[in-house]
């Protein structure tokens, strides 16, 4: 396919490419990669918390006016999506009953100008990130996994070596290199060990934590606490049609590159405030009520259902794919809070 003779063309004209360049191209390339036509729901590739229905949505609404309540309800409030893709979390969203939604701008962040397209019309749609953002929070929903990484291998010599991406009888395959720069500061138990170095979602953290003054970033993803993480944890995963696929050099752009997020590599931009575990915290947030809630206008209508009827009577589904600790619910909630430094009058003497 024509992408991956793109791919082959760059190694045979600079050599073997970081592994992060070569997933830049199979997810992100403007034309062929995945993300130009693949990615979550329910006729596409793998379902995500937003994709499972509205509840998340609504549940993510009730957390939104908590953090405006918490920052002082104020007049300008701003709710960043970062990752948002064809916007389906923020329809379930501006669905709910916001108390914060004549104070509030949602803004959905996304690369890719095929899915900015599909986006609701009442948000802000932009491809970066805003340079400020007064009082508000930064979300990402299953986005950080899916950025670019490069992988290391353990050597016998208490090295790493660095695992590229390369040429062999045609075919795209791993070579290894001792990196020219740094090792990566892992602990290293053993030989053969592959690591993911995350700077691009370390980085993503860091732009996120400048451009907010007030507020919280909050990325819910998988994760682990540090790498390296045992044999037997399959953390670099491939999707295709909601089915774990094959090797992610086979047929670049046809499918999803994944990763297990390491919480330690964000800590080193800043330690978090809070780690939970998905199920935690929407239990915090009051899912079991609004599932009861649900289950109650379900009886009262069911003998003329209507659509929220019939979205009342899905939340016991919908809740029970949320709270799964082997699935969704097993996902971590990290949250880092921000507050500006107050201002300190001076008088003179």
């Amino acid at each position: 396919m024509a992408l991956d003779r793109t791919i082959k063309e760059k190694i045979s004209k600079n050599g073997p490419i970081p592994f992060s360049q070569f997933m830049e191209m199979a997810l992100y390339d403007p034309e062929l990669g995945f993300y130009t036509r693949g990615g979550a729901g329910r006729k596409r590739d793998f379902i995500t918390s937003p994709e499972s229905g509205p509840l998340f949505g609504k549940l993510i609404a009730k957390a939104i006016d908590q953090w405006w309540v918490q920052l002082g309800s104020p007049k300008n409030f701003t709710f960043l999506e970062s990752g948002a893709a064809s916007g389906t979390l923020a329809r379930s969203i501006l669905r709910s009953e916001l108390a914060c939604r004549d104070a509030l701008e949602y803004i959905a962040v996304e690369t890719s100008e095929n899915q900015r397209n599909n986006q609701p019309p009442e948000i802000k749609s932009m491809a970066e990130m805003p340079l400020q953002i007064e009082n508000g929070i930064i979300f990402a929903n299953e986005l950080l996994d899916n950025l670019p990484f490069d992988i290391y291998e353990s050597t016998d010599d208490g090295r790493w070596n660095e695992v590229r991406v390369g040429i062999q009888n045609e075919n795209l395959t791993e070579v290894l290199l001792t990196p020219m720069g740094n090792q990566p500061g892992f602990s290293l138990e053993k030989s053969g060990v592959r690591v993911p170095f995350q700077k691009a979602a370390k980085d993503w953290l860091e732009v996120a934590l400048s451009t907010l003054k007030d507020g919280r970033v909050v990325v819910v993803d998988y994760a682990v606490d540090q790498f390296p993480v045992p044999l037997e944890r399959k953390w670099l995963r491939t999707y295709r049609d909601h089915q774990q696929t094959s090797h992610p050099l086979l047929n670049p752009g046809t499918k999803d590159i994944t990763c297990d997020i390491d919480i330690s590599q964000l800590g080193h931009v800043r330690t978090p405030t809070s780690i939970q575990t998905q199920r935690e915290w929407l239990l915090d947030l009051g899912i079991e009520r609004l599932v009861n809630e649900g289950k109650k206008y379900w009886l009262e209508n069911a003998h003329k259902p209507d659509l929220v009827a019939l979205e009342a009577r899905s939340r016991v589904t919908e809740s029970e794919a949320l709270l799964d600790a082997e699935g969704l619910g097993g996902f971590k909630v990290i949250e880092w809070e921000l507050k500006s430094s107050p201002q300190i009058a001076q008088c003179n003497t």
